[in-house]
């Protein structure tokens, strides 16, 4: 086949699929997860964390990236890139409201090609990654992606919007207004971080939440929250 004819292929929808229903009308969803700072165990967790969820036909699907492997740097700001694929939410938000912390869920209306193109981003990350054992869960899958883990990104925050971004690509315009590490970091931490290339470029899960409740020009269709 030449570029040509890949350029003006048609599609066609099957004639058991009303085409309402696969084209114009929102029958998915996504949920920017957002996890607020905890105390486990006299330790104060002070950084947060972002997930991210989508709902399509009977797929449910949480992707949470993270530093839970080797962690490197003067306070952890580095790592192992671990991303973890929860296949049951109630799973994930357990896990996340046991250690006492307040999450945060806004959430999009999709179409369905839409939360298929967020699913596709994950599914080529994981597919150049490596596969990790770990406990026997049926619902978890857990993947060692090939970028590592970094404050200044990939982080938690930056791939999961940038998951979010394949469904909605302005999800995050306006995102520079709000990166404020001086919201969570200590004056060291940023020095720290400077030398490394400017604690300006680091987009916390806090700023985040800023973003979506008052400078997105996607406007989430509810909010929930769990725990806390």
């Amino acid at each position: 086949m030449t570029m040509g004819e890949k350029l003006f292929q048609t599609r066609t929808v099957p004639s058991n699929q009303q085409v309402v229903d696969s084209r114009l009308k929102p029958t998915a969803e996504m949920h920017i997860l957002i996890g607020g700072p905890y105390t486990l165990a006299g330790e104060e967790h002070r950084y947060g964390h972002t997930a991210l969820r989508i709902k399509v036909g009977g797929v449910d699907v949480t992707y949470d990236f993270g530093r839970y492997g080797e962690t490197r740097g003067l306070f952890g700001e580095a790592g192992d890139g671990i991303l973890r694929v929860w296949s049951d939410f109630n799973a994930y938000i357990g896990a996340e409201n046991r250690l006492g912390r307040k999450t945060i869920g806004f959430v999009y209306s999709l179409f369905e090609h839409q939360a298929k193109a967020s699913i596709a981003f994950f599914d080529q990350l994981i597919l150049a990654g490596k596969p990790l054992p770990h406990k026997n869960r049926a619902n978890l899958k857990v993947c060692k992606l090939v970028n590592d883990y970094h404050a200044l990104g990939p982080n938690c925050t930056t791939l999961s919007v940038d998951g979010a971004r394949a469904a909605l690509p302005a999800i995050d315009r306006n995102a520079e207004k709000f990166i404020k590490p001086e919201a969570v970091l200590s004056n060291s931490e940023r020095f720290a971080l400077a030398a490394k290339g400017g604690a300006n470029r680091l987009f916390l899960p806090v700023n985040l939440q800023s973003l979506l409740a008052s400078g997105s020009p996607v406007k989430a269709i509810r909010v929930d929250q769990h725990g806390g």
